[in-house]
């Protein structure tokens, strides 16, 4: 598995000023505008890998040698 870096906070931004393909991560919370990550996104996700490896769960049974198989 190839090393993912942290986005650089250069990149962190505002809502309001948030691009397609910027990480939507919530680094800072504090009111009354949220900071978000705004690294590049890979397509079709909301969040750059830093943070996709802190908030997606795989499905249970993915890759697990767990599946249902038909009767």
């Amino acid at each position: 598995m190839p090393e993912i870096s942290e986005p650089p906070p250069q990149t962190r931004t505002t809502l309001f000023k948030l691009r397609a393909r910027q990480c939507r991560f919530i680094v800072s919370d504090k009111q009354p505008n949220a900071i978000f990550c705004g690294g590049e996104t890979q397509a079709g996700s909301s969040w750059c890998p830093w943070h996709r490896r802190l908030v997606y769960t795989r499905p249970l049974g993915a890759g697990s040698g767990t599946e249902r198989r038909p009767a």
